[in-house]
This record gives C-alpha cells, sequence and structure tokens, in this order.
C-alpha cells in the first residue's frame, strides 16, 4: 500500500502556491491566452462552468432566449477564471471543438465580438465607453462620457449590439465599482445612479437581441451598495422584459468538484485504480472497527466508498472546509488552492512517510507558512502559540506527544483547528469526538492513540471549548482551563497550607477515637509536644524532607508520653504532588463565584471541580500510606515501627482514614486492641509487666494512667480501655480496687458472705419470703442457718435459697467445701415489727384492739404524745365518740415500730386527709395498677405532683414470656419508673400487658394524695393514708 508522496507526482511549483499567483484579470488574460488550450490544461469544467457554457453557446448561437448570466460567489470563488474560460470557447472555434464536443451550436458560429470590462478599473469614459471601445464603436458612445457621465438608452445599446457576429459582454467585479461611483455626486444624486440605469438599459437591450450574451459577476456579502444597485438593474430588466437571469455559482466548495480542481491544479500525475482501491479498503477496515467500538459515528466505514472521488485528499477534507469557506480573509476557490498548497508542503516536508490520505491533521504549524495561513484566516495566533506548536516545543500538544511518544496530539490539534477557522457569527465550528476519529483513523493509526490525547488536551488546553452537543473547538478566548490555571498559580501559600491541612484533618478525623484523639496535620515538631502529652494524638508529616524521618525518632525520643504518639507519613517525595492538586481544588472553588449557576461553563467548572477532589483525596491517601507507632522490644530502646496503611476498604462508602489506621493497627504485629474482653489475658499481662513499679503489687491508679501514656510497648486501648481493663480484672477477682486510690494486682483471699433479699413484706403474723444468695462461696456452698440464736458450721442448713420465716432476726453463714475461700462472718437479717388494729363498737362504746407481728410489746396514748412513754398495752382501748388518733408504739429484742391510728369522730364516713400535710398512701400488700393504661396514666399523674415511690414491681407481658422489675424501700420517681418501663418494652409488642405494684407513694400534700386516689379510682380506707 503506497503513501501519497509515492503514488503521486505533484505539478511545478505545487508546494509554495501563492494567492497572488492566481489573482486574474479578465481582460488581460483572454487576450494573452493564445488558443486557449493551456488555459483548459489546467482547468477542471465544475458544474457551474459547464451550465454557464452550453447555456452561454446556444444565446450566442441564437437558439436560447437566456441572455444574462449572474455569477455570485465571494472574492476568490472563480467567477472570474469562468468568465476567462467562457470567453475563450467563445472567441476560438477549434478551441470548442475539444471542450465542447457533443453540445449542440457549439458550430454554429465562428467567433464572437467579445467586451470585458473588469470592475476594479475605473477608465473616464465609463463602463459604457469601455465596452463601446471593445467593440469597435467607440465614437458612437462619446457623447455620454464627454462633459460628463450621461447613460446611453436601450435605443442607444441597440444601435451598439447592432449587427449578424454574436456579441459576448463580460462584467467582473461590478460591487466595487458601483461602491466608487456612489462616492461621485452629480447633479442631486450621484454616478451610481447614471451608471445602473445604463446597465439596465444594457441589459433590456441585450434581452431584446436574440445572440447577445452579458455576463456579470457578483461580490456576494462584500459591497453591500454595489451589490444593491446590480441587483436593482437586474430587477428592473426582469420588470421590463418578464425575463429571469441566470443565478450560476462557479465552484461549490461543499461538493467533491473540489477535489477535481485541486487534482487538476497541484497533482501531475495519480496512481491508477488498484491502488487508490487497495487504500479504500485498509481505511474501510479501520473505520468498520471503529464504529463497532463506538469511537466512530455508526456506518462511518461509507466514507471509505467515497475515497476514490476524493483521491489523494481524505473525504472529509471538504467538510472542515465547508465551515469557513465563507471566513471574509479566505479567498474561496483561490484561498483553497493556495491553503492546500501550504497542506501538501506539510505532507511533502514531513520527515515521516506515512501518509496514505491528506486531511487538514497533516498541517506542519512549525512550518512559518503554514503557520501564517491559518492565522490569517483565523486570527487565531494565540492559540497556535500555547496549546499547538511553539518554538521551544512548549505548547500543550507537543507536551503531551513529547510525553507519550506518540504524534497524536498534535495532529488532532491541527485538524481541530482548522474546523475551528470559522469567524461568522453563531457559525457551527468543530467537530465531535467520532467525526475526529473517521477524519484521524488511518491504517497505520488507532483511535485510542487519538483519543487519549485529546483527553488529555482538554484537560490543559487554554482555548479549547466545546458546545452542549458535544462538538469541540479552538476560540480566541481562554477557557476554563486557563481561568482555572491561572487561579491554581496565583493561590496563596498559606491557604494552599492550610487545604492541605483541612482535608487531612476532614480525612482523619478522630470520630471514635480509639487510636488517637486529635489529627495534628503538617505541624511543626516544637508546637505540638504539649499536646502530644495530654492525649493520644495523629501527627500527619510530609514525606518531602521538611521534617526528615530521624526529626521524628528524636522529637520521640525525646518525648516522655512515647505512647501518645502515631504518625502518618510516606515514602514517597512527592509533596509536590499534593500542593499541585491542592491549588487546583483552590481554583474550582473561588471560580465556582466567578462562573454562578446557568453560565454555559458551570456544568464544565462542577465536572472539574468533582474531579479536582477526587484528583486531591488520591494524591494524599497515595502519598501519606506509612504509619508509625511507638514500640519496645527486649534489650533495645523505644522507637518507632512502620507498617503499610491498609487500604482495603469499600469503595461505596466515604473513605473513613481512622478506620484505615485501626484496621492497620489491629493487624499483625497489633498495637491496638479495641476489645478488652476478648483480648483480656493479654492485656493484662502486659499491664502488670509495664504499668505497676517494678516488684510492687499496689500501684496508685493515676500512676498507671501516666505510664500507661510513657510505656511504648503497651497495647492501645479504646476511651475508658484502661478503666474497662480493670473493672474486668477486679470483677473476675484478679485485681483489687482497694478503695484508697490504689489498685492490686494480687488481691488477698475473699472470704464468703451472703445477700440476703426479703422478696415479700411481713404478712399479718410477721412472716417474709427470704432468698439467700451466697458470695464468695466456691462451685458448691453450704448455707448455715439459725433464727433468733446464734449460727455455726453446726447449724441445720437451707436446703433451698429461698426460705420463709417469721422469726425476729435470721443469722446467716456461708462455707465454701472447696477451700477457695474462708469462711466469713455471719450475716444477720433483721425482720420488721408490724403494727395493725381492730376497731370495733359493743353497747354504744367503741374500742380498739391493738396487734403487732412477729411478736413483742405494745404502748399507745390517745392525746398525740410520744408513744413510747403510753400505757402498756393489755386488752381493747376504749376510745371516744369523737375524732380520735391513737399513737402506738411496740418493740421486741432491739426492733421497733411505730404507727398512728385515726378514727374519725362516730358518724363520719370516709377517711380524714389534711389537705395542707404531706400524706403517704400506704399497702402492707401492696396497690396495684393492673393494665397498661392505668400504669402509664398513674405515672403521668405522679410526675405532675412530683410524687415518689417505694416497694415498687413492675411486671411486663405474663406467663414465660414476662419481665419483673423489682425496687425495694428506695424511693424513685415516675421519670425513673418510666425509663425502666420503656428500656423492657422494647422486647415486647405494643399491647403487652403492663402492671405496677407499689407499697408506699410519697405526696407534697393531702391535696395531690386524693386527687392521684380519685384519677386512679381508688377507693381510701381507714389506715390507707399516713400524714
Amino acid at each position: 500500500m503506497k503513501t501519497v508522496r509515492d503514488a503521486c507526482t505533484l505539478q511545478p511549483a505545487a508546494l509554495s502556491i501563492k494567492l497572488s499567483d492566481q489573482i486574474e484579470q479578465l481582460d488581460e488574460l483572454i487576450n494573452d491566452q493564445g488558443n486557449g488550450t493551456a488555459f483548459f490544461e489546467k482547468t477542471f469544467i465544475t458544474q457551474g462552468m459547464q451550465d454557464l457554457i452550453s447555456e452561454g453557446i446556444a444565446r450566442l448561437a441564437g437558439a436560447s432566449s437566456q441572455a444574462i448570466f449572474h455569477l455570485k460567489q465571494a472574492m476568490g470563488g472563480g467567477k472570474t477564471h469562468l468568465l476567462v474560460g467562457f470567453g475563450l470557447l467563445a472567441r476560438h472555434t477549434e478551441l470548442r471543438k475539444t471542450y465542447c464536443a457533443g453540445l449542440p451550436h457549439a458550430s454554429a458560429f465562428t467567433s464572437a465580438n467579445i467586451a470585458a470590462f473588469n470592475g476594479r478599473n475605473s477608465p473616464d469614459h465609463f463602463f459604457w465607453g469601455e465596452i463601446a471601445n471593445q467593440l469597435g464603436k467607440g465614437e458612437q458612445f462619446k457623447s455620454f462620457w464627454t462633459g460628463g457621465p450621461k447613460a446611453p438608452d436601450e435605443k442607444d445599446w441597440l444601435k451598439l449590439l447592432d449587427g449578424e457576429n454574436p456579441i459576448l459582454i463580460l462584467l467582473d467585479e461590478m460591487p466595487p465599482y458601483f461602491h466608487y461611483l456612489d462616492t461621485q455626486k452629480v447633479g442631486n444624486g450621484t454616478v451610481a445612479d447614471i451608471a445602473t440605469r445604463a446597465f439596465s438599459n444594457l441589459l433590456t437591450a441585450a434581452l431584446k437581441k436574440k445572440n447577445v450574451c452579458v455576463v456579470v459577476s457578483d461580490l456576494a456579502a462584500s459591497y453591500d451598495t454595489g451589490t444593491k444597485l446590480i441587483n436593482r438593474a437586474l430587477e428592473d430588466a426582469r420588470s421590463e422584459l418578464g425575463r429571469q437571469e441566470r443565478n450560476i455559482t462557479p465552484v461549490d466548495l461543499a461538493a467533491n468538484e473540489i477535489y477535481d480542481i485541486l487534482r487538476k491544479r497541484l497533482f501531475k500525475s495519480l496512481p491508477d485504480e488498484a491502488v487508490i482501491g487497495d487504500i479504500a479498503e485498509a481505511f474501510g477496515r479501520k473505520l468498520e472497527e471503529a464504529a463497532k467500538s463506538k469511537t466512530a459515528s455508526r456506518g462511518a466505514e461509507a466514507i471509505a466508498d467515497e475515497i476514490a472521488s476524493t483521491y489523494p485528499f481524505h473525504p472529509r477534507l471538504k467538510n472542515v472546509i465547508a465551515l469557513f469557506k465563507e471566513n471574509e480573509q479566505f479567498k474561496q476557490t483561490r484561498g483553497l488552492i493556495e491553503l492546500v498548497s501550504r497542506l501538501l508542503r506539510s505532507v511533502w516536508d514531513r520527515q515521516a512517510n506515512d501518509v496514505f490520505l491528506i486531511g487538514p491533521q497533516h498541517f506542519d504549524l512549525s512550518i512559518p507558512e503554514v503557520r501564517d495561513k491559518l492565522t490569517e484566516i483565523s486570527g487565531m495566533r494565540d492559540v497556535i502559540a500555547k496549546d499547538l506548536w511553539d518554538a521551544q516545543q512548549s505548547a500543550h500538544a507537543q507536551i503531551i506527544d513529547l510525553e507519550t511518544g506518540k504524534e497524536a496530539a498534535t495532529q488532532l490539534g491541527a485538524l481541530l483547528l482548522t474546523s475551528s477557522l470559522s469567524t461568522a457569527v453563531n457559525a457551527v465550528k468543530g467537530l465531535t469526538c467520532e467525526e475526529m476519529v473517521e477524519c484521524l483513523v488511518s491504517p497505520l493509526r488507532e483511535p485510542s492513540d487519538f483519543l487519549a490525547a485529546f483527553e488529555e488536551l482538554e484537560k490543559v488546553a487554554w482555548y479549547v471549548h466545546h458546545t452542549p452537543e458535544g462538538r469541540y473547538y479552538f476560540d480566541r478566548q481562554e477557557n476554563l482551563t486557563k481561568l482555572l490555571q491561572s487561579l491554581a498559580h496565583d493561590a496563596p501559600e498559606n491557604q494552599v497550607d492550610d487545604l492541605i491541612r483541612h482535608r487531612l484533618r476532614e480525612m482523619f478525623k478522630p470520630s471514635r477515637k480509639t487510636t488517637y484523639e486529635d489529627v495534628l496535620p503538617l505541624p511543626r515538631l516544637e508546637e505540638v509536644a504539649d499536646r502530644v502529652r495530654k492525649g493520644r494524638v495523629l501527627l500527619v508529616v510530609s514525606p518531602d524532607s521538611k521534617i526528615p524521618p530521624d526529626e521524628v525518632q528524636k522529637f520521640f525520643d525525646g518525648l516522655s508520653q512515647k505512647n501518645n504518639l502515631c504518625v502518618l507519613t510516606g515514602d514517597k517525595t512527592a509533596m509536590g504532588s499534593v500542593e499541585k492538586a491542592a491549588r487546583q481544588l483552590f481554583a474550582g472553588q473561588k471560580a465556582d463565584g466567578r462562573i454562578p449557576k446557568g453560565h454555559p461553563q458551570r456544568d464544565d467548572l462542577e465536572r472539574k471541580q468533582q474531579g479536582y477532589e477526587q484528583d486531591f483525596n488520591s494524591t494524599i491517601l497515595n502519598l501519606f500510606d506509612k504509619v508509625l507507632f511507638p514500640r519496645q522490644r527486649a534489650g533495645k530502646p523505644a522507637d518507632l515501627a512502620s507498617k503499610a496503611l491498609d487500604m482495603t476498604r469499600d469503595a461505596g462508602r466515604p473513605f473513613n482514614g481512622e478506620e484505615q489506621i485501626e484496621k492497620t493497627l489491629t493487624s499483625n504485629p497489633l498495637k491496638l486492641f479495641l476489645d478488652v474482653e476478648k483480648e483480656f489475658d493479654a492485656i493484662r499481662d502486659k499491664a502488670q509487666d509495664l504499668l505497676w513499679p517494678e516488684n510492687q503489687d499496689d500501684a496508685r491508679w493515676s500512676d498507671v494512667t501516666d505510664r500507661y501514656a510513657e510505656q511504648a510497648g503497651m497495647p492501645w486501648l479504646p476511651p475508658k480501655g484502661l478503666d474497662t481493663l480493670k473493672s474486668i480484672a477486679c470483677n473476675r477477682g484478679l485485681w483489687e480496687d482497694l478503695g484508697n486510690g490504689y489498685v492490686t494486682k494480687r488481691p488477698k483471699k475473699k472470704r464468703t458472705s451472703a445477700q440476703i433479699i426479703a422478696e415479700s413484706e411481713p404478712d399479718d403474723n410477721g412472716k417474709v419470703r427470704l432468698r439467700i444468695n451466697p458470695l464468695n462461696a466456691g462451685p458448691a456452698p453450704r448455707i448455715h442457718y439459725a433464727e433468733d440464736a446464734t449460727v455455726s458450721e453446726s447449724s441445720p442448713q437451707l436446703k433451698d435459697q429461698a426460705y420463709t420465716t417469721g422469726a425476729l432476726r435470721v443469722n446467716i453463714l456461708v462455707c465454701d467445701p472447696s477451700s477457695q475461700y474462708e469462711t466469713g462472718d455471719p450475716v444477720t437479717w433483721s425482720n420488721k415489727l408490724v403494727l395493725r388494729n381492730q376497731l370495733s363498737e359493743k353497747g354504744g362504746n367503741r374500742s380498739v384492739e391493738l396487734f403487732v407481728a412477729p411478736k413483742g410489746s405494745i404502748r399507745y396514748t390517745l392525746d398525740g404524745s410520744e408513744p413510747r412513754e403510753g400505757a402498756s398495752y393489755e386488752g381493747p382501748v376504749i376510745i371516744g365518740d369523737g375524732d380520735i388518733l391513737l399513737r402506738a408504739f411496740a418493740g421486741a429484742d432491739g426492733l421497733e415500730a411505730k404507727a398512728d391510728f385515726r378514727f374519725p369522730a362516730k358518724g363520719k364516713k370516709g377517711v380524714q386527709i389534711d389537705e395542707v400535710k404531706p400524706g403517704r398512701l400506704v399497702s402492707r400488700i401492696g396497690r396495684k395498677l393492673d393494665s397498661r393504661s392505668k400504669t402509664f396514666e398513674g405515672l403521668k399523674q405522679a410526675a405532675q405532683k412530683s410524687a415518689t415511690f417505694e416497694g415498687i414491681v413492675l411486671t411486663v407481658g405474663q406467663g414465660n414470656q414476662m419481665i419483673s422489675v423489682n425496687v425495694g424501700e428506695i424511693a424513685v420517681d415516675a421519670v425513673f419508673i418510666e425509663a425502666l418501663l420503656v428500656k423492657v418494652l422494647e422486647k415486647f409488642t405494643p399491647d403487652t400487658l403492663v402492671t405496677m405494684t407499689f407499697r408506699k407513694a410519697h405526696f407534697i400534700s393531702g391535696h395531690d394524695l386524693k386527687d392521684f386516689a380519685e384519677k386512679l379510682g381508688i377507693e381510701l380506707q381507714i389506715g390507707d393514708v399516713e400524714q
């Protein structure tokens, strides 16, 4: 497969064609072209030229009514070339035989009379005098210019054009002529008004002659005034004779005929069809692969089918040229030939002979003429210098290619630049990624090379923009990348450092505080010593020798609290990359205020901000990847051990630096123990070795905590971990808190004891149900008991821990048959004396009986005095008919009890309550709130009245599915009780039964007591209230 340099031969000077070389003068060329053969050898007959020739020849032969032809195209579009060609054919019969063979009427006349006028000229005798002179009839029109301009009327033109021989009038570039005449004042108007009338009369006269043809060329969008005047004249002709001029475009730059023009003008020979076919086939395969991989548009391989008609040019060349062909500085066909000459020079001067189809990507910007021509068309000198090419190879595309070793970014940049040359307002510019691939892919290059290069170029280029539809283009206005680079470059160093410190603090923020309590990012070591003394900290130290490793070790050596230091650092000396990433992030944050919501570049900014965030975080993680922690090896001084930071994590969750350091230090070799109970034995052994003074069993606990911070060999524990260790060790009897601030690691042997719980209040006979729990008694304790007597190991043994007694006192002795524990002192439980009364009436007299249980003597008074000093109770006490207060005292073997009994006057109903005095609602057997709603209502009322309860039993559920909570003779408020209930109810469904029983309820006033009873439906009886 041949390259274009191997397969094609260039025309002489094809590599150095200039615009000025191609400027043709209509009148000179017609006269100087000889028989026209040389002209047509380098001319491709376009569709526009073919239309003019066929229809114009027919008119000159008198066989067509189409007399006027209007050539419309911008400067350099090929109008003059077309006029010259038509003029030559009209003049030379032999030329028509060669190039008009097959056309009707081509031989119907010999040689036409030709008058050609170039609007760039301004003769004193005006265009009508010039036409008359060239037709050999100058004297006829002399009167229309001598003494001032006058417009020949139609009959004057008809007289001038009279004769049998065909006449061809060629008027080239007329707009500048009319534009100039419009500046020349005459009478109440301008000379242009006269010229317009003369031109209009010429057109109507030509239409009336059978073999007169007028061809006038326009300059689209160049001279408004001149063009308007020409069109006015054409309109006048249309109106008068009802004939439309024929509009012709000489060259369609968006059609394939531009390839024919270029081949004809620039190439002497091209390869045969087989060579071109091989190339088309190779490109087709590559384009098909690109389409399948979705890097090119679907059906892109069809582009290869066009290669036969576009070779040696890429089929997409015309699409790119079409984007800027209307530029004022681009001279259409003439400009295209010059531009492609520069492109050919780029290919032929290229060091590598690797071009199979020529495209805009092959522009070599190192060639001054190439650079100047593209700059002339677009004005994008800065774009080229910063993003594409400069002599120092520091342009962005050059740097990318130097780094990758592939010529991809510079080719892609040249292509994108060429597609961005349009200077029109609201022009379609640039290419999509798929279109780029379609232009760039070749048998030797993969799409991935160019896509990767473009990805990098878009990141760094200062002038690349894109539309919402994804068309990328260069523009003279700097882009978001340049703004961000400027902001990053100008970012204050102290703010960049603060940003890095803030991010490090954020990424490694201690939430659980298992490994450290605080983060000190990039500190000065002399400033952190005090903080290390107060608790465990994480120092984040730069690996870039701002603080060398030996300085960290020296700092560690000088610390007393060596076990309070954890260091995060790394081995890579790339702190500059973190600073660069921080500057980018800073720039993104600053640009946020400059590019508000709704701004065309807002989406790009947000994408870049997101990318900068990710880059910053990943750069930090890549750099800070090593943890240093204290250790103490046998026979060696304490030092800092090193471990790689464990980076295994769930990528779906945000990064948690504290968690990663935890994982690092909880793997072998272990430094951090998160579960004190699980690792209790290992931690206790270390603590006993390192935290107690040598050869001492007892240590002040505050000294232990100080040594914990000092001993580098001591494992790290979570917050309160040392206290947890102490609690577990004491509970297991391995340590003992001596109660004086000291803890011993060798506690003395414990003695047996017993916990005695009264599970019921004394009944009417004074009997109570007890539960005996042996303490420090080994696996099979013996429980000896004695009622109202001394207990010994010969006393009876309890068979069950539950025991009912009516004794005043029970003595318990617990023994450990395993001898693990020494026998302790007996534990004594004392009963309560319970006073009761019974009111009766006989023969109109009221009397009261008093009772005490389990036993005892009773004294009483009726006058409110101290009952301890009252009368001895011997039997029923007669009381009067009025209100009576009977105060009773009972005693038995050191146990005492008091009770006040109130009896209302005879005939009074209900319980008498003083609403002002405090009151107690009492029940020896307990008062029950027997439903969920009544329990919570009771607690609500009690909370409102600040009441407290004693002797409580809370029961939730029933049968085997229940929880019971007992509170003894401890006064607790409703808030406390409700909190217990809420916690218990977490285990049950919302409709579970709840009851509450209490023996005492204390109220601030008798009023609150009565209100509480009423709202809960409690019927008060005598003896239920104490005041």
